[in-house]
């Protein structure tokens, strides 16, 4: 039997991992990670992320290794350097194949083809298989052939799909032999140790499964109601293992149809909104793999590149570090700051914030997430961001802003999360929370950035400049 090589990058498992398993069904299979720290600098990855990703690799080497399958870690200073060290690594164990689940952004793109081609000139054959999206881009599309730019007919064709109904995920590979010693990643890259963060954020593929069915089990039925009220545990916090790959999406799905008594939409109103959540993440992926220049930062809407943002350093600090006067807003962003993830909710009103009521370019807001966010996701932060700014697919309209006010008001009625995050505002009493420049009790608590209703009025101004322009 043939020496087989896998190479793991955001699929950090072992079960579900179809590189992987078609792999160990041929030959005796090793597994390959490169650390390209200088890249995921590069690619805004943040120290939440990048500690979780180091721990995930000690987990999934864990259980490679007692399935007699070896981990070998490589050190990589760029996507440059790929082809070089997976050629080298398939020549010392005389591997003639190389399997490895794709990536969907641009430079991973082209890194692929690149080692792709490398290993061809050494007659060694390469085999890519998908799992990043249940279902892989460009399989849901309109009648015509073309690609879907709306979420919603997205949605109802990609459940209409006859690979949508998910299969019961591919279990582990058999042992191939005795129990291997695994290899352990770095304790430090680019001054983050791997232990930062771990009491917040649990690695690994055990860890995600746990999460996963602890959802399921005692959440999902509510998620409807309460995935919107950043002081209820609502959200299932599988977001990091999704980026991580130490869970798949086909694995979500299929707990939620078994969960969902069989159906995989149209049950029970909780699992089904979570449900469309996941199709939400299937759908900017696939936008960004029929869109490549999304990866290297362009507006969705091309029109919109016409738009004359405010470039201000100030306010952008100040929504940076939570001190922007307006309380969800702020608290929000402490949120990110210090946990490294933010509410879903409040990553809509920090967004909208920041693009209309400040004006300022929604790459900057994108940035920053990515460079703060454990569950940082190119795709989904993109098309996140663009949706508030009205620059992306299906977004919002350029005229609809979230009032910071009335989402407080709305979405923590109680003011008991705004207090949480905001030590300034631990005593603020009653209606004192929503609007605190009005008080004497929370004179310790910045004063708003803008005025709500002049911000408005400039940024509907903007847009109306820019739309008469292209008239």
């Amino acid at each position: 039997m043939k020496n087989q090589l896998v190479w793991l990058r955001n699929d950090l498992r072992v079960s579900d991992n179809p590189a992987l398993n078609n792999a160990c069904l041929t030959g005796p299979t090793t597994c390959i990670f490169l650390i390209d720290a200088a890249q995921w600098q590069q690619h805004d990855m943040s120290p939440w992320r990048l500690a979780l990703t180091l721990r995930s690799i000690d987990c999934v080497s864990q259980q490679l290794g007692q399935l007699g399958i070896k981990l070998i870690i490589r050190r990589c200073d760029s996507f440059a350097e790929a082809p070089k060290l997976v050629m080298e690594c398939a020549q010392e164990l005389e591997a003639k194949h190389v399997s490895f689940n794709a990536e969907i952004a641009l430079n991973e793109e082209r890194r692929d083809a690149q080692v792709e081609a490398a290993l061809a000139t050494r007659g060694i054959s390469c085999k890519r298989y998908h799992s990043f999206t249940h279902l892989p881009p460009g399989t849901v599309t309109k009648p015509d052939g073309s690609g879907y730019t709306v979420f919603t007919p997205f949605k109802k064709r990609w459940l209409a799909h006859p690979l949508a109904l998910p299969s019961p995920p591919l279990a582990a590979p058999e042992a191939q032999g005795p129990m291997v010693q695994p290899a352990q990643a770095p304790n430090e890259i680019a001054g983050i140790k791997k232990t930062f963060g771990a009491e917040l954020w649990l690695a690994g593929e055990i860890a995600a499964q746990e999460c996963l069915h602890s959802f399921l089990a005692s959440r999902a039925e509510h998620y409807d109601k309460q995935r919107d009220l950043p002081l209820e545990p609502g959200t299932s916090q599988i977001s990091p293992h999704l980026v991580s790959g130490s869970i798949s999406a086909g694995q979500c799905l299929y707990a939620a149809y078994v969960a969902n008594k069989h159906r995989l939409y149209g049950g029970d109103a909780g699992i089904d909104s979570w449900v469309s959540e996941l199709i939400w993440r299937e759908f900017y992926n696939h936008i960004l793999a029929a869109n490549p220049r999304l990866s290297r930062g362009e507006a969705f809407r091309r029109e919109t590149e016409q738009l004359e943002w405010n470039h201000n350093s100030e306010w952008l600090a100040r929504w940076q570090a939570g001190e922007t006067g307006f309380p969800l807003v702020d608290a929000g962003m402490r949120q990110l700051n210090t946990r490294g993830w933010m509410h879903n909710r409040l990553r809509m009103v920090t967004s909208q914030f920041l693009v209309k009521h400040l004006f300022i370019d929604w790459r900057e807001g994108e940035r920053y997430f990515m460079r703060n966010l454990v569950d940082g996701d190119l795709a989904a932060n993109n098309g996140g961001w663009q949706w508030s700014a009205s620059t992306g697919t299906d977004a919002v309209p350029y005229f609809r802003m979230f009032n910071p006010i009335r989402q407080a008001e709305r979405f923590d009625p109680s003011g008991a999360f705004v207090r949480a995050q905001i030590p300034e505002l631990a005593n603020a009493q009653g209606k004192s929370v929503f609007t605190p420049w009005q008080y004497t009790d929370t004179s310790d608590y910045v004063k708003p950035i803008v005025d709500l209703s002049k911000a408005r009025d400039s940024t509907l101004a903007a847009w109306k400049r820019m739309r008469a322009a292209q008239a």
